[in-house]
């Protein structure tokens, strides 16, 4: 009976041309054309064992029965195993090496087959649309940060900032310096280390207090303080009709700020995200830390770099009402107003003071602050660094002081305003929320963070210095070598006879 009658596909559409086909054709005869093989779509792993269990039955019967033998060990079975099985049989002299070398000769032709083409059965019959569902994987963030030292490794979640919870001890004085923690440092007490992640840090949500003032306070030219509102300046509305003035009027008779007041919880909150050493006095009287920021050493300022410093009072000067003449003569940066403001940050009741630029009034007479800044023209290789660090910059202290505008006036490299922009406060997290620059919630978890640490190790009565410097991998609470300032002594005793 001619195989190709049988309506069983073997090896698929080119088995018939190869040489198994003729094989099959010239030793089947016999009574077996009725049989049909039900495993013809084993696997090849089976083909294999089966193939040789069947040969080595023939060779044990090939004496006796000749090619009668083959059909009586074969089971009257003709799937594609059977047919290796029958041409082992009608030549019983086959040697192992020559079994071996047809072996080798059908891997060959496997392996030549088109794995992608009709030839092959397996890839044909493949479904189109699987049936298993497509995952869906999370969002990819954006780490394109590293120029603040921010977060780029640790598979995109960024380098840590604060100590993981719970046990999990460091590597206790090895190769660290008597202290273990990888600075000798003299007066050291204690240390936390910046590792944990922005991912982490905005999982936690901080709840912040609107701020409300409770005082206020003008110094006046010659330094003299009152406590009143002398010195607040009204916000002119017209200020973009001044594009185009000269920024550097009045330069020759400016008087340079003698004490420069930075805000203490700024300098914290900031450090989330910017690289930049401070350094400030941590005192506790009676349950209350006093944080005082200290001045860093500098280097002697440039002409140029006075100069731009100047270009930020003469704007504030231009964009106020009650200021001096517009053009700068007599611009003291001594003078200010500012105003006490008390906020809670998490369960930490807080107490700060923040200089106010100007303020305006809505249509009912409410009056709230506007913040005045000044930065340079933007450019495309600019806008990044703007909006990582000098939004970051406007949004905290406008946040925490309870400001809801910021005005930014724009110049270029002479001192020429062109333009200007306001800005609301709580729109600025939005702005760079999508570029995932920075995130509002991480530094208020820092903060918060920082606190918790501070007023849990600091002693009463005791005066420490809070730092960080380089590396900026950690803060530093050291032992202060100086005494408590005498504001914070004489402000104790106030309350205590306030108290009696």
């Amino acid at each position: 009976m001619d195989f190709s009658e049988q309506d069983v596909d073997v090896f698929g559409e080119d088995y018939d041309v190869h040489d198994g086909g003729a094989d099959a054709e010239a030793d089947g005869g016999g009574d077996s054309s009725g049989s049909s093989s039900p495993s013809s779509s084993s696997s090849s792993s089976a083909a294999a064992s089966s193939s040789s269990s069947s040969g080595g039955s023939s060779r044990s019967s090939s004496g006796a029965a000749g090619e009668d033998g083959a059909e009586e060990g074969d089971g009257g079975e003709y799937d594609s195993f059977d047919v290796v099985a029958a041409r082992g049989a009608g030549a019983a002299g086959y040697r192992d090496e020559e079994r071996g070398e047809e072996d080798e000769e059908e891997r060959e032709e496997e392996e030549e087959r088109d794995l992608f083409g009709s030839d092959n059965e397996e890839y044909v019959r493949t479904p189109a649309r699987s049936h298993y569902l497509v995952p869906v994987l999370p969002a990819i963030r954006n780490t394109n940060n590293h120029s603040r030292g921010g977060f780029g490794g640790r598979g995109g979640r960024g380098p840590p900032l604060l100590p993981r919870p719970g046990g999990h001890p460091g590597r206790h004085n090895f190769g660290y310096g008597r202290h273990g923690n990888g600075r000798n440092v003299e007066g050291f007490v204690s240390e936390m280390k910046l590792n944990k992640s922005e991912e982490t840090l905005s999982r936690k949500a901080v709840a912040f207090q609107e701020p409300c003032e409770i005082a206020c306070l003008s110094r006046v030219e010659g330094g003299d303080v009152y406590f009143d509102d002398r010195s607040l300046r009204l916000f002119k509305r017209e200020i973009c009709d001044y594009v185009g003035a000269d920024l550097n009027k009045g330069f020759e008779s400016f008087v340079e700020k003698r004490d420069t007041y930075r805000n203490n919880l700024n300098k914290i909150l900031a450090t989330a995200y910017l690289r930049e050493p401070w350094k400030m006095g941590v005192h506790k009287r009676n349950g209350v830390v006093y944080l005082d920021v200290h001045k860093l050493p500098e280097r002697p300022k440039s002409e140029m770099e006075r100069r731009r410093c100047y270009w930020g009072y003469s704007f504030e000067n231009l964009a106020t009402e009650n200021s001096v003449d517009e053009d700068g003569r007599g611009i003291d940066a001594n003078v200010e107003f500012c105003s006490v403001i008390k906020t809670k940050l998490g369960a930490h009741r807080i107490i700060m003071g923040a200089e106010m630029d100007c303020c305006d009034a809505t249509d009912n007479g409410k009056r709230f602050y506007v913040e005045l800044k000044t930065s340079r023209e933007l450019e495309y290789h600019t806008v990044e660094a703007y909006e990582k660090e000098k939004l970051l910059r406007f949004w905290i202290q406008s946040f925490l002081a309870g400001v809801p505008y910021v005005v930014v006036g724009f110049r270029n490299d002479a001192g020429i305003l062109v333009r200007t922009e306001r800005l609301k406060t709580k729109d600025i997290t939005q702005r760079v929320k999508a570029k995932n620059y920075w995130q509002g919630g991480v530094c208020l978890a820092f903060a918060d963070e920082v606190l918790c640490w501070l007023y849990g190790t600091v002693r009463e009565n005791e005066d420490y210095v809070l730092q960080f410097v380089h590396p900026f991998n950690r803060l530093e609470l050291l032992r202060a070598q100086s005494p408590c300032p005498e504001a914070i002594t004489f402000h104790v005793q106030q309350l205590s006879g306030a108290g009696d």
